[in-house]
C-alpha cells in the first residue's frame, strides 16, 4: 500500500514539474518583452552619453579655436574691421579643422570700441539619441578681448628738400599714408592718437597764425607768387646751443638770438633775400618764402587733416635735417611753443619721432643762398667755410637727436636712396636703436620701411 502511494505521489509531482515548465516558458518571454521595452530608454541614454561627449569635444574645439583667434586679432594693428574678421577667419579654420572634426562651425567677430567678441556655433548630427527625437544638438563658444590701448604721440619728420622732387617725393607720400593708415585703422579721430607732420628743407615752416607770433597775412603756398613782403612762416634756427634743444626761451635777451618774438628772424627786418626777377609770375621779386616748405602741422588726431598736409608736401630747397628733427621734436614736446603733445613722464602715452630725409646736409656758398642760418657768409655756424658748415650741421643733427633720446622719445630714421655712407651712419646713429633705421633704396623699400614702423608704434599701443 505504501507502494502504491508512492508511486502516485511521484506521477502527481511529475504532472506539477511540467506545469511549472510552461509557465516558465510563458514568464520568459514576458521578461524578454520588459527588457526589450527597458532597453529603450538605456540605449537612448548611452546613445546620449556619446552624443554629448562629441558635442563637448567640439566645443573644446570651438574655444580653442576662438582663443587663437582672439589673440591674433586682440595684437593686430592698423587693419579695418574687414582686414580683423579676415585675420580671425584664417586662424580660426587653422586651429578648428573641419575635415578632421566633421562639424561645420561658423565664427562671427563683433568690435565694440576696444572689444573683441568672437562667437561660433555649431551644429552636431545626433547618433542613438535619434530613438529619442533628438536629430541634433547645437553647441557654442564665446570669446572676449580688451585691449587696453595707450596713447602715441608721433612726429614724422619728412625731407622736401628739391632733390625730391617727381616720383621720389610721390613715394614719399604714398609711404606715409600707408603709416598713417596702419596707425588709424578704420578711426577717423582717435582720442589716445596723435600725429604731427613736420616737413623741411634749409628751414621750417611754422605758419603765419601761431599765437606765439606777430599776425601777417596768409599767402599761398606756391614758391615766388607773393608780395615779396609777405611772410609765409619760415623762421630762421636760433643761436647754438637753442638750435638743438625744446627749449622755448620766449625772452629775446634769454640768449637764443636776437628775436622780435620767438622765431622771428631779424633778417626780416634787413629783408635780406635774393631778388631774383621772375618774369612769369604775379610779383616783382622772390620773397622772404623762397624754398620755404608747406606749413607744419601739430599734433592732432583728425586722421584727414593729417593726409591732406602729407598731400599738400611740395620739394624745394636745401637739406638742414638738423632744423627738421628740432622742430619735430617741439612739435612733441609737452613745452611751449606747441604744447599739446604730452608730458615726458606720461606712462600711459608713447612718444616717437620719424626722422626721414634722400641726403647729406647741404649749404651753399653762393652769395644769395639763404637757409635757415641765414647767408652762410652771415657765419652763423660759426665759420664761412661750406664744408666746415655742413660738418656743423651734421654735428647739430646728432646733438638733438642725443637729446631728443635722452627724454625717452623713440627715435626711428629713415635713409631713401642713400649711397653716402657718412649720412647712413650719421642717421643710424641717430635712432634709438640700429633697429629702428632703415636704408631704403627704392620707393617699394621705403613704403617697406613705414609699414614696419607703422606696425610696431602700433604695437606699443595695443595690448591684451
Amino acid at each position: 500500500m505504501r507502494q502504491f502511494q508512492t508511486g502516485r505521489l511521484t506521477a502527481h509531482w511529475r504532472w506539477l514539474a511540467a506545469l511549472l515548465a510552461g509557465f516558465a516558458e510563458d514568464r520568459r518571454g514576458v521578461v524578454a518583452i520588459l527588457f526589450a521595452l527597458a532597453l529603450i530608454p538605456i540605449v537612448a541614454a548611452g546613445g546620449a552619453a556619446v552624443d554629448i561627449s562629441r558635442a563637448y569635444i567640439v566645443k573644446q574645439r570651438l574655444g580653442f579655436a576662438l582663443d587663437a583667434a582672439g589673440l591674433a586679432v586682440g595684437s593686430a594693428t592698423g587693419l579695418s574691421d574687414a582686414e580683423l574678421n579676415t585675420l580671425m577667419l584664417s586662424y580660426f579654420n587653422a586651429n578648428y579643422p573641419v575635415d578632421e572634426i566633421g562639424v561645420t562651425a561658423t565664427p562671427v567677430l563683433t568690435i565694440q570700441d576696444s572689444e573683441l567678441t568672437l562667437t561660433a556655433t555649431a551644429e552636431i548630427d545626433t547618433t542613438l539619441m535619434r530613438i529619442a527625437q533628438i536629430n541634433s544638438i547645437t553647441v557654442s563658444a564665446t570669446t572676449t578681448i580688451i585691449r587696453e590701448t595707450s596713447g602715441l604721440d608721433v612726429v614724422l619728420v619728412l625731407d622736401n628738400t628739391g632733390s625730391m622732387s617727381g616720383s621720389k617725393l610721390t613715394s614719399l607720400k604714398d609711404a606715409s599714408e600707408t603709416f598713417i593708415d596702419i596707425l588709424f585703422g578704420d578711426e577717423t579721430e582717435p582720442e589716445l592718437l596723435k600725429v604731427g607732420i613736420v616737413p623741411f628743407t634749409g628751414s621750417v615752416n611754422l605758419g603765419v597764425d601761431t599765437t606765439f607770433r606777430d599776425t601777417y597775412t596768409t599767402v599761398n603756398p606756391a614758391d615766388g607768387n607773393y608780395d615779396p613782403d609777405d611772410w609765409r612762416g619760415c623762421v630762421e634756427a636760433r643761436a647754438y646751443p637753442y638750435d638743438t634743444t625744446d627749449d622755448s626761451q620766449l625772452d629775446p635777451n634769454a640768449g637764443g638770438g636776437k628775436w622780435e618774438r620767438y622765431l622771428y628772424p631779424d633778417h626780416y627786418y634787413r629783408n635780406r633775400w635774393s631778388r631774383l626777377r621772375d618774369d612769369l609770375s604775379n610779383n616783382a621779386y622772390y620773397g622772404p618764402n623762397k624754398q620755404c616748405p608747406v606749413e607744419l602741422l601739430p599734433l592732432t588726431n583728425v586722421k584727414q587733416d593729417i593726409l591732406d598736409k602729407i598731400d599738400e608736401m611740395i620739394a624745394n630747397g636745401v637739406t638742414h635735417v638738423n632744423l627738421g628733427a628740432v622742430w619735430g621734436w617741439r612739435v612733441l614736446s609737452p613745452s611751449a611753443p606747441y604744447t599739446n603733445g604730452a608730458a615726458y613722464d606720461d606712462e600711459e602715452t608713447n612718444k616717437a619721432i620719424v626722422i626721414m630725409t634722400d641726403g647729406e646736409n647741404y649749404i651753399s656758398s653762393s652769395s644769395g643762398a639763404y637757409s635757415g642760418y641765414g647767408y652762410l657768409s652771415d657765419g652763423n655756424l660759426g665759420t664761412t667755410s661750406r664744408s666746415a658748415a655742413e660738418d656743423e650741421l651734421d654735428s647739430r643733427l646728432s646733438e638733438v637727436c642725443t637729446n631728443i633720446k635722452a627724454t625717452g622719445v623713440l627715435v626711428y630714421t629713415i635713409t631713401f636712396q642713400v649711397d653716402s655712407n657718412t649720412i647712413q651712419n650719421l642717421m643710424r646713429n641717430c635712432a634709438t636703436d640700429s633697429n629702428k633705421y632703415f636704408n631704403s633704396p627704392s620707393g617699394d623699400e621705403l613704403e617697406s620701411a613705414f609699414r614696419a614702423i607703422g606696425a610696431e608704434l602700433s604695437n606699443l599701443r595695443i595690448g591684451n
